[in-house]
């Protein structure tokens, strides 16, 4: 059986007083985090969380302190909200909510322009769908994404007029 890994890299260091308590817990949850001083480090050495499972004290307590009505307050406020009576742990199935995050802290950001997200596709095998890359560009105005089988895809297309669509891809957009 084949392991399949998403390692990625979240660049810059994210400052933490820029960021709300929500935004934190929530995104340390996807991600895996060390701090650097006052900066938050984000990335994964297997994969980002798409559930992640949060304690009913955490997001009370991230709630208690938001001063504006984010995503990260709107996500554990519904997930606060469905909780079933004597449960005091949620699980929150995220899609793509933790882009539009990383768009509302640099919007407010007084320092950030931009949030990048290197992310490279791996196997533990010599699987020819598990290899790739990707690349994620977060700026106040839009998310840019590319993956390296749309790289591949669109250079073909440009210099020889054709796609690559007998070549195994991983997980991009392509024209064929």
């Amino acid at each position: 059986m084949a392991d399949y890994y998403s390692q990625c890299v979240v660049s810059p260091m994210l400052p933490l007083a820029e960021l709300t308590e929500a935004e934190q817990l929530v995104l340390r949850n996807i991600f895996d985090s060390q701090l650097d001083g006052e900066d938050l480090y984000l990335f994964t050495e297997i994969g980002r969380n798409s559930l992640i499972e949060l304690a009913l004290p955490d997001m009370r307590a991230a709630l208690a302190s938001a001063e504006t009505v984010s995503l990260a307050t709107c996500l554990l406020s519904k997930a606060v909200a469905d909780l079933p009576e004597g449960e005091d742990t949620a699980e929150i199935e995220l899609d793509d909510e933790w882009l539009e995050i990383f768009q509302e802290i640099v919007q407010r950001s007084d320092t950030l322009t931009f949030v990048a997200i290197e992310t490279g596709f791996n196997c533990s095998k010599m699987r020819p769908d598990g290899f790739g890359g990707a690349a994620i560009v977060i700026t106040a105005e839009a998310i840019d994404t590319i993956s390296t089988s749309q790289f591949i895809d669109e250079t073909l297309a440009a210099r020889l007029g054709k796609t690559s669509s007998a070549m195994p891809h991983d997980g991009g957009e392509t024209d064929a």
